[in-house]
């Protein structure tokens, strides 16, 4: 009796001792499992981390590389671009001028470059803001789908004026020097009603430039065969009249003379 009461107690102390260690090692291993846990939390939060910031690098350092292969892209019709940062301010004086494209700008201050117009002050835009907006046109002019600009710059006796017509990569395909002058431009499109070699109102075969001074209007519209611009002259309604009223008297005259010879 007294010997299976021992064994029992032994028993039982080593099922307690058992279950002890049982729960000592369960114990161990949640810790080392939420141990393990936060640490790869903590390694994945750190690679996140280093990821984002490296991509957000590569983007920056993408966006900074395209600018500046633009900004820095060599045409012989540009400016350099150190040219350009020195004289842009110099050449587009007011805010109106903003919005003219880079590829525009840089040729626009090549053109002032080669010219030697910032020593001599020939030309230079107007800064007249209400008149800014009326100096430059934007079209494909000669109907090659390239895109040309056009912009009237005052002479320094600020009562003439010249007038360019270029392409985005800076080549000049039309000059003229405007005596006495101080025109604005706008465009007009294939197919408005102009005139052309009579005085009757026909289709423009492309698109062209109104060139409107205080004597008179004129369309500058590109010649295919010739390769040149054109200049027209626009009748106005007095102009229609008058040559209706002139037509009409050449035709009396010449039935009166008529009746007389009959006579």
């Amino acid at each position: 009796m007294i010997y299976l009461i021992a064994t029992f107690t032994v028993e039982g102390d080593k099922l307690k001792a058992d279950s002890h260690v049982n729960d000592t090692v369960i114990k161990q291993m949640k810790i080392k499992y939420i141990l393990l846990t936060a640490i790869g939390m903590l390694i994945s939060a750190v690679l996140g981390y280093k990821l984002g910031t490296y991509r957000a690098r590569k983007a920056v350092v993408l966006a900074a590389t395209t600018a500046q292969q633009t900004d820095s892209v060599s045409v012989n019709g540009w400016a350099s671009e150190q040219e350009y940062n020195y004289w842009k301010n110099a050449t587009f004086t007011i805010p109106e001028y903003n919005g003219i494209p880079l590829p525009f700008q840089r040729a626009i201050v090549k053109i002032l470059i080669d010219n030697k117009y910032f020593s001599t002050n020939e030309y230079f835009f107007t800064k007249i803001k209400d008149r800014a907006r009326k100096v430059i046109a934007y079209g494909d002019f000669t109907g090659n789908k390239d895109k040309e600009m056009a912009f009237l710059l005052e002479k320094r006796d600020y009562s003439s004026s010249a007038i360019w017509i270029i392409t985005e990569k800076g080549n000049i395909i039309y000059w003229k020097g405007i005596d006495g002058e101080l025109p604005t431009i706008k465009r007009f499109s294939k197919g408005e009603l102009i005139y052309m070699e009579k005085k009757e109102l026909v289709p423009a075969s492309s698109n062209g430039l109104i060139l409107q001074t205080k004597s008179g209007k004129h369309v500058l519209i590109y010649n295919r065969q010739t390769k040149t611009f054109d200049s027209h002259y626009q009748y106005t309604a007095e102009d229609i009249r008058s040559a209706r009223q002139d037509l009409e008297e050449q035709t009396s005259d010449s039935n009166d003379t008529s009746s007389s010879d009959s006579n």
